[in-house]
């Protein structure tokens, strides 16, 4: 994996648009964390607002802007060249950054809260032209791999800035080096810009809407109108919601309750992110260059289960240390659960960013291409409202004196019923996953002729059947979800049809046996190849006792040949360990290629 990252990271297509949102990205959280362990550790207060509800009011203040701009910014997305749009949102960001310093410089807080929202301006315009731009820079084999080169980049940003504002407003006289850093990076974004290649204009007939409420409508119609993609941008927004959170929350756990010292914030704060970049890489692992969106809600299940186990350990704390001694690292990592605490937050940001990239890439693979930057404003716009709701939750429950701990148990609680929601909208692709890890776990599987499968369109695979879990590994090794036609009274078994209609199969019986249930399958397989799915059959009807392949049965032939006089489907034979001379097995393929099949067949001598 190291290796294509690295061709990726060189490719001219792509460097000049990772290294300026690379620095995007470091220069917001390198002024963002800053601005936060100022108000956290001076204990600023604002217009009566204590230092925990400024932390709170922060991260709606930067994410606001997402809500006005949003809908404006993805007009100008796909109107405009996209690259030179990018060069305007960076050279933005400089003047910005001087506005900052000043802020810094004056410590007049009001200033800076104001400067917070002009970079969530700033960055919502960015948005757009971040995630729109990419399917225009490369493959769309290359998508999975490029969202998880972005998304661990932005995050081992993150991780940097992070630490850089930590450390710098600890310095006695950190004002040069925040001022001189914060205005260098916006100054290399600039420079990183200047090398993106144009890509055109994806819609130049777009109409600007400059009214900011009525586009915000517009583009949140036109992004409900694909309900998949629609449902996918909730799943986003909920991440970002829970996100919000955390982030919000970490401050004020290190120092309230596990009394850690500043730089035990934050390590905190970068334990959360380098496992966010670590997630990221292994979506990419798990993705094999498609869209491995059923990996999102066992994420985010298991995300849940950590929290969970964070609030349990925060609640129980015990260590030494209080409001007036602050732990140091050394300290804090001699109290019981400690290590224990930091693996939780680890664990939920490495289940965070396998949960957040297949998403994103199913948005820009599903969208239309002149569309895409407004589907995207408009998912930013959902983002915004439910980053801002988590804002004002969190202040919320801090003013009814909920604990912090506590407040992470009601997250996990929300994350995992959202689960459950994910789970029911990508039950067939999750079923799929979950067969893939679990035949990869328990058996040595290796998987030849898998690119014979087309990646669109109806399909049949046509399998011989040597046991009882063939359907695992077919619909394990298989890049795209199986619905595989199975004895109904296998189907009927208890418990067993809620799971398998969870993984689409369907039941089918001889006329003898049911005459509905035969009509039934007919019909949904009808529908299903119409449709442009993945079918899965046994021809022969039962089991093999020998493992020779038998004489495909003739209600199950009236189904591959469907396909075929459709003009909608393409057949494929795939023959299990096929053990005997090499003549069987060419007969065997010449079965297959006189009924039209292409065969994808595994030989052992024997």
């Amino acid at each position: 994996m190291e290796f294509r990252l690295s061709t990726l990271l060189s490719d001219r297509r792509f460097w000049p648009l990772f290294w300026t949102q690379f620095l995007g990205a470091l220069n917001d959280n390198f002024f963002k964390n800053a601005l936060v362990i100022l108000i956290t550790y001076k204990s600023i207060t604002l217009y009566g607002l204590g230092s925990g509800l400024l932390v709170a009011a922060a991260g709606g203040i930067f994410i606001f802007p997402f809500f006005i701009f949003s809908a404006t910014a993805g007009q100008i997305a796909d109107r405009y060249e996209k690259s030179k749009v990018i060069f305007v949102t960076k050279v933005t960001e400089l003047l910005v950054m001087l506005l900052a310093s000043v802020g810094f410089f004056t410590e007049n807080y009001l200033l800076l809260m104001i400067v917070l929202f002009l970079m969530g301006a700033q960055s919502a315009f960015f948005g757009p032209l971040k995630y729109g731009i990419i399917p225009h820079l490369l493959n769309k084999d290359e998508l999975v791999q490029g969202n998880a080169f972005v998304g661990g980049g932005t995050f081992l940003a993150i991780l940097i800035g992070t630490i850089l504002g930590g450390l710098v407003v600890t310095m006695d006289n950190y004002f040069p080096f925040l001022a001189g850093g914060l205005c260098g990076l916006a100054a290399l974004g600039i420079l990183s810009s200047t090398s993106l290649r144009k890509v055109g204009n994806a819609n130049p007939e777009v109409k600007i809407d400059y009214t900011l409420f009525k586009p915000s409508w517009e583009i949140l119609k036109m992004t409900a109108a694909n309900k998949m993609v629609f449902k996918t941008i909730i799943g986003i927004s909920w991440f970002w919601f829970l996100g919000a959170g955390i982030l919000s929350l970490l401050p004020v756990m290190s120092k309230n309750v596990l009394f850690g010292g500043e730089k035990v914030g934050t390590m905190f704060l970068a334990t959360f992110t380098i496992g966010m970049g670590v997630g990221s890489m292994l979506s990419d692992k798990f993705s094999k260059k498609t869209v491995e969106i059923g990996m999102v809600a066992p994420a985010a299940l298991l995300l849940s289960l950590f929290m969970m186990d964070m609030f349990w350990v925060g609640d129980h704390w015990a260590g030494a240390g209080n409001a007036e001694n602050l732990l140091g690292v050394k300290e804090f990592f001699q109290q019981n659960n400690s290590i224990r605490i930091f693996f939780d937050l680890f664990m939920i940001s490495v289940f965070g960013g396998m949960y957040i990239i297949p998403q994103m890439t199913f948005v820009q693979e599903g969208s239309d291409p002149k569309e895409l930057s407004r589907i995207i404003s408009g998912n930013n716009i959902i983002n915004a409202l439910f980053m801002v709701s988590a804002a004002v939750m969190i202040m919320l429950l801090h003013s009814f004196k909920v604990t912090v701990p506590t407040q992470f148990g009601i997250l996990a609680a929300i994350n995992l019923a959202m689960s459950f929601w994910l789970y029911y909208i990508h039950s067939e692709r999750t079923v799929r996953f979950v067969m893939q890890i679990i035949s990869h776990t328990f058996y040595k599987v290796e998987i030849h002729g898998h690119e014979n499968i087309p990646k669109d369109g109806a399909v049949i695979l046509a399998t011989n059947h040597v046991s009882y879990i063939d359907w695992v590994f077919i619909m394990a090794a298989s890049p795209r979800p199986v619905r595989f036609i199975i004895d109904n009274a296998f189907y009927s078994l208890p418990m067993g049809k809620f799971w398998f209609s969870q993984a689409g199969l369907i039941p089918i019986a001889t006329r003898k046996e049911s005459a509905e249930v035969l009509e039934k399958a007919f019909k949904n397989i009808s529908d299903n190849i119409k449709e442009g799915h993945c079918l899965g059959i046994f021809p022969e009807g039962w089991i093999t006792r020998d493992g020779e392949m038998r004489k495909f049965q003739p209600g199950l032939i009236k189904i591959l040949s469907k396909g075929i006089e459709m003009g909608v489907a393409n057949s494929i034979l795939i023959k299990f360990n096929q053990i005997g001379s090499l003549s069987e097995t060419l007969d065997a393929i010449k079965m297959a290629k006189e009924a039209g099949y292409t065969a994808v067949i595994s030989h052992r001598s024997g």
